[in-house]
């Protein structure tokens, strides 16, 4: 009797092995290595699409204001040269039509530098090596684009982080950028934000006016740009997308002088 319960024992508790320790070296493994793997891809792949996007509009938008500014008869020049600050004078209607090409400038711009802010935070503190690396090739790039602008610009190295924070919103779901027509309502309703932009605008303002040291930078923006969309691509963080603008739109500044901030 005794002899066989001892042996339904030792029979049950070679079972209890033979199951338990795969399901706890599975359970470990999933705690330690795939969680934890899941978990620094979804970081890293998080805000990816937003950055994506951000870059390549911005990049088409200098792109075509580039073109425009060569061309004579184009009055883009006179669009950009639109500070919000002196000349909205009150009317939150401007920032939709005389001032809406500045504004939007202003936007993109500042929307490039947000989507970098909150992507950089949201890897600070990933333990994930490869997080790490990814953190470094983008922060380079990011440095990059900083050098790009600020060079020889009244648009200073550090600048171009702060109007990329003052577009960051927090919510439930994580950080985002102020979308247009909420920074539309803040330029509109909130004076002390407006004015924080005031150097920006000026940047804007000496592209329009076609200063040189001003015109000289957008190539290598424009570079700058499509590196941070081919390092998102590399990672494969997400398929291409294309970014265009309206064949429509290309010369609308030109076509319609009663919108000449359209």
């Amino acid at each position: 009797m005794f002899s066989t319960a001892s042996s339904i024992l030792t029979i049950l508790s070679t079972l209890i092995v033979t199951i338990a320790l795969p399901l706890l070296s599975f359970l470990g493994v999933q705690k330690f290595i795939i969680e934890p793997r899941y978990e620094a891809r979804r970081s890293k792949s998080k805000y990816a699409t937003a950055l994506y996007f951000a870059c390549k509009e911005l990049k088409v938008h200098l792109e075509n204001a580039s073109e425009r500014l060569k061309a004579e008869d184009s009055r883009i020049g006179d669009a950009m040269k639109k500070i919000p600050d002196r000349d909205f004078h009150g009317n939150p209607a401007w920032f939709t039509k005389d001032g809406y090409y500045a504004t939007i400038t202003a936007h993109k711009i500042a929307t490039v530098s947000a989507w970098l802010r909150i992507y950089q935070n949201a890897l600070l503190f990933s333990l994930y090596a490869e997080n790490q690396r990814f953190l470094r090739e983008l922060y380079e790039k990011a440095q990059q684009l900083k050098v790009a602008f600020s060079t020889d610009t009244c648009l200073w190295y550090y600048y171009f982080d702060a109007v990329g924070e003052r577009l960051i919103t927090e919510s439930e779901s994580g950080a985002s950028a102020l979308t247009f027509s909420k920074f539309c309502a803040q330029y509109a309703n909130d004076s002390d934000f407006r004015k924080f932009f005031d150097q920006l605008h000026m940047y804007i303002w000496f592209v329009g006016n076609k200063d040189p040291k001003y015109i000289h930078t957008l190539p290598k923006i424009r570079q700058c740009l499509e590196e941070l969309i081919s390092l998102l691509e590399q990672k494969n963080l997400l398929p291409g997308f294309p970014v265009q603008r309206p064949a429509t739109a290309v010369g609308e500044l030109d076509k319609a002088p009663e919108r000449a901030g359209a």
